[in-house]
């Protein structure tokens, strides 16, 4: 690789469903400590290409360097590391309905390797600080649009993973949730975690991002540092 900063880089990434592009020649790369937004209008390719960093999305044509291996040609082990060190929050939150807003936010840090009274411990804390603290015993199926999303953030985000990839972290959030959300965010990319993440609501993160990148018909149109 080279660049042992680099937690992300897209060379000439192309992705396609069925005989449509949705994601053409994109290059870019983003460092430990960075924050990338990705904008653009709706059926830009924002979605594919955050899916795509998260191999979700195979490339049809270029590559992915994602937290230490390419895609395509992972092995399953580093598919494995890449999973454990990669903090997820796509449009579906994909919250387990049969568990609790705690016992969600635990998973995460069980899989990453914390035991399990520290976990508890930590899923606690970080529902109260998204707002969350009178909401840890109830179920998805109880909780708004809003409050899903916050419990999926909070899963992402308690592990304190290398890499975030977020699709509109902030889109059922009002301000005042959205600014405290951003804030965890903003504290993780401090001590190091990269950051690549989607948002229609520019003006939130106008002061925190290190880069954005505008998306217009699955190509990169603009780079705004």
């Amino acid at each position: 690789m080279g660049d042992s900063c680099v937690n992300v880089r897209c060379c000439d990434l192309e992705v396609c469903i069925g005989a449509v592009k949705i994601i053409q020649d994109v290059t870019f790369d983003c460092c430990q400590g960075e924050w990338i937004v990705i904008t653009g209008p709706s059926g830009a390719g924002k979605t594919t290409l955050l899916r795509a960093i998260n191999g979700l999305c195979p490339p049809t044509a270029g590559r992915v360097w994602a937290v230490g291996s390419w895609i395509p040609g992972r092995s399953r082990r580093e598919a494995r590391q890449a999973w454990r060190n990669t903090g997820t929050v796509l449009q579906e939150t994909a919250l387990f309905t049969t568990r609790s807003a705690t016992a969600n936010v635990e998973i995460g840090l069980r899989s990453a390797g914390t035991d399990r009274r520290t976990a508890r411990r930590e899923a606690g804390d970080w529902l109260e600080r998204l707002g969350l603290g009178d909401k840890a015993g109830e179920y998805p199926g109880h909780l708004s649009g809003g409050e899903r999303q916050r419990v999926a953030l909070a899963r992402a985000l308690a592990p304190r993973p290398q890499l975030l990839i977020l699709d509109e972290p902030t889109s059922q959030l009002d301000h005042g949730s959205a600014r405290i959300v951003l804030s965890a965010i903003r504290d993780l990319v401090r001590d190091g975690a990269t950051v690549v993440m989607s948002s229609h609501r520019q003006q939130e993160v106008a002061a925190l991002r290190t880069c954005e990148i505008v998306l217009e018909s699955g190509r990169v149109t603009r780079v705004c540092q």
